[in-house]
């Protein structure tokens, strides 16, 4: 019998099966089935779940790992909707029975089990070597000045307590899983921040990805490193491939000769 010797770090954070495994041996392919993941029950307290709702194998994966699949998401107690199911080809996907998924749905239905919103501060003190240039070069406004100056002065050199009391903004990125809510800062602060708190926070104090574009990179299994470009709507191609005009708006190289008709 042959020696089988494995290479490579075994992998420590899985234990379950593939969605996919889950949905081939269901006779609805799992569609209003309860299912989890191990990592998440593993890493937090409260509950987290998936009620599926669709899944489409990918036909471009030869080895049936891979699917799409959809569903209802509660992660922390917190329901988060109707979302995409991430990390379906991991071997991390456990499926509930009914007498499981009717205790989860229940304990789920208490808030006191579901996750608290943590309140963030949204400002940083600016670099000092940042705020040492910026000051020189005469970046500051007048008002950002004159909140800076006016705050009590300490023993320190001179040229740190000329690069202090300056803030940045710092916007978060928006995650709906962190359950993270920025602290809308004070008016001191808001007059020592720069850029002015007024045009670093006209958009709002969460950074919210865009979701409204015509086109997105992925990433395919056979061409690894390589980004792809995906084009969904008709208004990218042509702005990239510009149509060539008509014939009707061309003006004719041939000289066009009018004729008379004849007078009867």
């Amino acid at each position: 019998m042959p020696r089988v010797q494995y290479i490579g770090r075994p992998s420590l954070s899985f234990y379950g099966k593939y969605l996919s495994e889950i949905a081939r041996n269901l006779k609805t392919r799992g569609v209003g089935r309860v299912v989890v993941k191990e990592t998440e029950t593993a890493e937090h307290t409260e509950p987290c779940y998936y009620v599926l709702s669709r899944i489409e194998p990918l036909m471009s994966d030869t080895s049936n790992v891979r699917c799409r699949a959809w569903g209802q998401r509660i992660f922390r107690g917190r329901d988060l909707g109707s979302v995409r199911l991430e990390g379906t080809h991991e071997p991390d996907w456990r499926l509930l029975s009914t007498t499981e998924a009717n205790a989860l749905l229940t304990l789920a239905a208490d808030s006191k089990q579901s996750a608290q919103d943590e309140h963030i501060s949204c400002v940083a003190p600016m670099p000092p070597l940042l705020a040492l240039h910026l000051r020189r070069n005469g970046r500051f406004p007048e008002n950002t000045l004159k909140a800076v100056e006016g705050l009590p002065k300490c023993d320190t050199p001179e040229t740190v307590r000329e690069a202090s009391g300056f803030l940045l903004l710092t916007r978060m990125w928006e995650d709906p899983t962190s359950f993270k809510v920025p602290l809308t800062p004070n008016s001191n602060e808001q007059s020592r921040i720069h850029p002015p708190y007024t045009v670093a926070s006209s958009d709002g104090l969460v950074r919210k990805r865009r979701l409204d574009r015509d086109f997105y990179y992925i990433r395919r299994a056979d061409t690894p490193g390589l980004y792809w470009k995906v084009i969904t709507t008709e208004s990218s191609i042509q702005t990239e491939h510009p149509v060539a005009p008509s014939d009707q708006n061309i003006p004719s190289a041939t000289p066009t000769h009018k004729t008379k008709s004849s007078e009867s």
